[in-house]
């Protein structure tokens, strides 16, 4: 009797088929389905939105402002030049929050906020203070903003009054529960307390003079600052100080092995106020010969560190110390691994005049300049659809790569299964980004069904702060190639979306798109749900067939 036998060979479209011959004729049976591959590119400057920024949290460009003044207060640090007679001359969070908003084409998640105590220097923080600055901090939650939060007292380098250190060791613990209450949305809390603006120089009282103050307030900080944040200060020699000190003794030079530990050394990093403001970097590194150049043991201090710590940087104001050109500014970004810089300084919208930021607005930038200088290049970002070079600004390559950027290569998976079946998903990546992210958060496959019900996969033991555009330390820069592998059990039948979701580590904001990466792929749609919530990357279609078939 001749037998055909046909095993699921309507289903499996795609899959191998193995033919086998017997005396009866031939077999055909399937062989275990093969995974297929889906390869993505960048985002073209001719995407739609294609030379906007894009909008990740917890990295990129930063407005600067003052929060926590009660609503109406004057005499205070007054709106940006590009509100200035368009909101109230007293003071609103209405400021900021315009401030921000107006920039959020160009990808702006963050706020450098400073809390001033200027009025509490010889008494406790009031109810009325501790209430405006939970009133702030909630405005900054609502609107999908996070901080770079910084206490200061003096407003200037010439002040004659300032507290002592056992006032400001008595705020701290006052703060420290809205410090864990608002961790959610605290990016970094800066050093801070002493001296001008909380640089830790040019204190009334001289404070800095002392190493063992410095060690003090560092010390309280790394007690009430929840342990899954971080700090910087604003010279990277500060920092060795404090940890040589008796009362940390923990000086160490970070390493893979070492970051992210939880150790002293691992949660200080730098924020850079005077970047590249003469030879010293406004005062950043002062000694000669070398200064800001490599081979300044402090300078190479901070080379190897920044690598594992976030990194916040700052022109001065007005151009006051020679106008920084915009690819010297992109080079020494990359070398320290900045995460985010201020939109503020030496900038029309926030100064009025036009100063550096805006000529790096207007310079050009091309692929062969980038590529020469060893700098990151995403995929397409200085082509358009038909493959012509497209040049850039200088201004829109350092928007777009401080920070991380998750550019997907390709996804490898299964896209017909049955219900039940375990399935492994494959996702190769490179982080076009100055630095890797700074902190941790869920990594998480998803399944979509067109009802919008999404089933959750969490990836376990992987860290995305060690997600680094380039080995720490390599010379070269050469571009790391990252994967993600995850497991899912295949749900009922019918079809989905896979997805992959990097969501806030914390409950409060996990639901939130806002506080959600982005990849920088312009064939990768986001996708949020009908209600809002969410804000998952488009993988490709998983089709989970009926069990009979």
């Amino acid at each position: 009797m001749h037998q055909t036998i046909f095993i699921g060979i309507e289903h499996w479209t795609g899959m191998a088929l193995l033919a086998f011959l017997s005396l009866n004729g031939p077999i055909y049976v399937w062989a275990e389905p093969a995974p297929v591959t889906v390869e993505y590119r960048g985002i073209r400057p001719d995407d739609p939105n294609g030379r906007c920024g894009l909008c990740n949290p917890e990295r990129g460009l930063r407005i600067e402002t003052l929060i926590a003044e009660p609503e109406g207060a004057t005499g205070v640090w007054g709106p940006a030049h590009h509100l200035a007679g368009r909101v109230a001359p007293a003071y609103s969070d209405d400021w900021w929050v315009l401030d921000a908003e107006a920039y959020a084409p160009f990808g702006l998640t963050l706020v450098q906020a400073y809390c001033y105590l200027d009025k509490f220097m010889a008494q406790p923080l009031s109810e009325e203070k501790l209430a405006c600055l939970q009133r702030s901090l909630d405005t900054l939650r609502s609107k999908g903003l996070k901080a770079l939060l910084r206490f200061a007292y003096e407003k200037d380098m010439n002040q004659t009054e300032g507290p002592v250190l056992e006032t400001i060791l008595g705020h701290m613990e006052q703060l420290a529960p809205f410090l864990e209450r608002n961790k959610d949305i605290t990016y970094v809390l800066q050093a801070g307390f002493i001296g001008a603006w909380g640089e830790w120089h040019s204190s009334a009282r001289k404070l800095e003079g002392d190493h063992e103050n410095l060690a003090a307030v560092m010390a309280r900080m790394l007690e009430i600052l929840p342990p899954d944040r971080t700090t910087q200060v604003r010279v990277p020699k500060y920092k060795r100080w404090v940890l040589e000190s008796p009362r940390i003794n923990a000086y160490e030079i970070l390493d893979s092995e070492t970051a992210q530990s939880g150790r002293p050394a691992a949660r200080i990093g730098f924020h850079n106020d005077g970047f590249l403001a003469g030879d010293t970097c406004g005062g950043t590194w002062t000694e000669a010969p070398l200064f800001s150049s490599p081979g300044n043991p402090e300078f190479d201090y901070m080379t190897v560190e920044s690598a594992f710590v976030p990194v916040d940087g700052e022109l001065f104001w007005s151009d006051i110390s020679g106008r920084v050109d915009g690819f010297k500014a992109a080079a020494r970004l990359r070398l320290h691994h900045y995460t985010s810089f201020s939109l503020a300084h030496s900038y029309s919208g926030r100064e009025g005049a036009k100063y550096g930021m805006d000529v790096w607005m207007e310079t050009p930038l091309t692929e062969e300049e980038v590529t020469s200088a060893l700098l990151p290049v995403s995929d397409g970002y200085f082509r358009d659809a038909d493959g012509n070079p497209v040049s850039r600004t200088q201004f829109e390559y350092i928007r777009d790569h401080l920070g991380y950027r998750v550019e997907l290569q390709r996804a490898s998976f299964i896209n017909e299964v049955r219900p039940g079946e375990q399935m492994n998903v494959d996702v190769n990546f490179v982080n076009r980004g100055f630095a890797a992210p700074v902190n941790a958060r869920p990594v998480e496959f998803v399944l979509i069904t067109p009802q919008g019900d999404v089933h959750t996969f969490p990836v376990p033991n992987i860290d995305v702060r060690r997600w680094h555009p380039h080995q720490p330390g390599d010379a070269a820069f050469v571009p790391l190639n990252h994967t993600i592998t995850g497991e899912m059990k295949s749900p009922e039948a019918g079809w989905y979306m896979l997805g992959l979701w990097l969501p806030d580590a914390a409950e409060s904001l996990r639901f939130r798109p806002e506080y959600a990466v982005r990849v920088a792929n312009g064939d990768v749609p986001f996708w949020i749900a009908d209600d809002g919530k969410y804000g998952i990357n488009l993988l490709g279609a998983l089709h989970v067939l009926e069990a009979s078939e």
